[in-house]
Formats: C-alpha cells, sequence, structure tokens
C-alpha cells in the first residue's frame, strides 16, 4: 500500500498531465524531493496559478514547492523556509535601521504572517504564485510587516504627545477665539497658499507626517537618512509654511501689529488640524 505522503511520480497515468506541468512537477521535486508532499495536490495548485502563458516560470518551481509545503505545515519546508530567509529578513530590516527589540518584533510577525494560518484563513505564503522569486516575495514582506509596526508605533507616540499637549494647554483665550472665528477663512486660505508654494519633498514631509501619520523613523528610513536630518528636514517644511503663512495673511489683512501676533499664534495652533485636513 503507497504512502498517502510520499510524491506521487509524474509518469503516472492518474495525473494526465500536460507536458509543461508535468515537466514543473519534475523540477520542483528535483529542488526539493525530500519534503514528501501530495504531487496531485501540488498539481492543482500550480494549475490555480497559470496565467495566459501556461504555467508559473520554471525557474521558480522550488520557490513554490517550498511554499506550498510550508502552508501545509510541513516540519521540514517549514525549518528549510527559516534557514534559507531569516538570512534576507535580518538584512531587509537591517537596512530600515530597526533597532533590535523592533526587529525582533518584525521578524516574528514574519513568521506569524507568513507561516501561521488564522481561523479558515491559510497561511499568508499560500498567496505567493511563483512568478518570481520567493526571496524577493518574503523581503516585501518584511519590509511591509516593518512598515506596519512604525506606524502602529508612530501613532502611539503621536497619540502620547496630543493628550499631554492638550493637558498642557487648556482651554484658548476668549480674544484669540474671537480672532479666529472672524479670520477663519483667511487663515485657511493662507495655509492653502503657503502650502502651494512648498516644494515637493517639504510637502510630502508634512502630507506623510501628518496626513499619513509616518513616524520620523519611518520617514529616515524611506529617505535613506538617519533620524536627525529626517527631523530637521520635517522641523524646516513646518517653519517655511509658517513663515509663508504669516506673510500672506500680512499681505491680505493689513491689520495692526496686535492683531497680526495674534494671528500668528493662531496659525501655529491650528496647523495641525488645518494640513491633516487638506493633506489626506
Amino acid at each position: 500500500m503507497s504512502d498517502p505522503e510520499s510524491p506521487s511520480r509524474p509518469e503516472s497515468p492518474s495525473l494526465a498531465l500536460e507536458p509543461a506541468l508535468s515537466a514543473y512537477l519534475e523540477e520542483a521535486r528535483r529542488s526539493w524531493p525530500e519534503l514528501g508532499v501530495d504531487l496531485l495536490g501540488f498539481a492543482a495548485h500550480v494549475r490555480d496559478r497559470a496565467g495566459a502563458e501556461g504555467v508559473p516560470p520554471l525557474a521558480h518551481a522550488g520557490d513554490l514547492l517550498l511554499a506550498y509545503a510550508c502552508a501545509r505545515g510541513v516540519p521540514a519546508a517549514i525549518e528549510q523556509f527559516h534557514q534559507l530567509y531569516d538570512p534576507s529578513i535580518r538584512r531587509v530590516l537591517a537596512r530600515r535601521n530597526a533597532d533590535a527589540a523592533l526587529a525582533d518584533d518584525a521578524r516574528q510577525g514574519v513568521y506569524e504572517r507568513l507561516l501561521v494560518g488564522r481561523a479558515e484563513q491559510a497561511p499568508k505564503i499560500a498567496e505567493y504564485r511563483g512568478a518570481g522569486r520567493l526571496e524577493s516575495w518574503v523581503a516585501t514582506a518584511a519590509s511591509t510587516t516593518l512598515l506596519m509596526l512604525q506606524r502602529a508605533a508612530g501613532r502611539r507616540r503621536e497619540q502620547a504627545e496630543t493628550s499631554a499637549t492638550a493637558e498642557l494647554a487648556g482651554p484658548l483665550d476668549p480674544e484669540l477665539e474671537f480672532i479666529r472665528t472672524r479670520y477663519k477663512t483667511q487663515l485657511e486660505d493662507a495655509i492653502a497658499a503657503a502650502l502651494s508654494e512648498l516644494g515637493d519633498r517639504e510637502r510630502t514631509l508634512l502630507r506623510l507626517h501628518l496626513g499619513e501619520r509616518l513616524s520620523i523613523d519611518v520617514l529616515a528610513s524611506m529617505y535613506s537618512v538617519n533620524r536627525a536630518t529626517a527631523a530637521r528636514w520635517l522641523v524646516a517644511a513646518r517653519q517655511q509654511l509658517l513663515s509663508r503663512a504669516r506673510a500672506a495673511i500680512r499681505a491680505s489683512l493689513g491689520s495692526s501689529d496686535e492683531e497680526l501676533e495674534s494671528l500668528g499664534v493662531l496659525l501655529q495652533s491650528q496647523l495641525h488640524v488645518s494640513l491633516t485636513r487638506r493633506l489626506t
């Protein structure tokens, strides 16, 4: 009696495979002869991923077989996956300047996302289609996982900072509240005009930080600079925006020095809200 876990032979009449698929299965078995997956099941898996040109590229047949075996929880495949791709995952995280603690969380997150199924869902590695190298696909998953963790950390930090600022700020002075109500449209127009005059990088930084809520650490990683440089760019972009907005207010209103000073305070106080609305 044959072992149901042993590889089926491509020459078996029951497979009735077309030549291209038969060659694909043979190449996959040659890459991983020891995995012992059900070849009939893998053949159906390959057919599901066939495109107009036929089966996926033969060069990645071994990658697709390994991914298929990992998705089905074959211990030998999961062990091979760790050995082959852990160095790639570490390199990706190092290039993104992730600190040790965040890198560890990201590595664990990658393995959980790719190799562990949830409820009725198969592990994410089952979505690999064999169109390119599995190593590149895993590297992309590592980058995405790290970005998700960085965004979550940035949101937590921003919420804490916003809460602390709100506690310190207290209610707005009644006189300032009156000026804000009176000049609401002019303030909004000044911010819009100032924003249109910013350079592409400054506008993008403000959009990513305020609109997309990306932390300074993530921005530094995206621009391949250190954190201090990204923070300096962001501060400079905000200062440019405030300076141009103040100039626009001065040119359009011709208000008294006292009112202009108050409007400058209001510009700073509502800049975050206004930019978040305009940049999202």
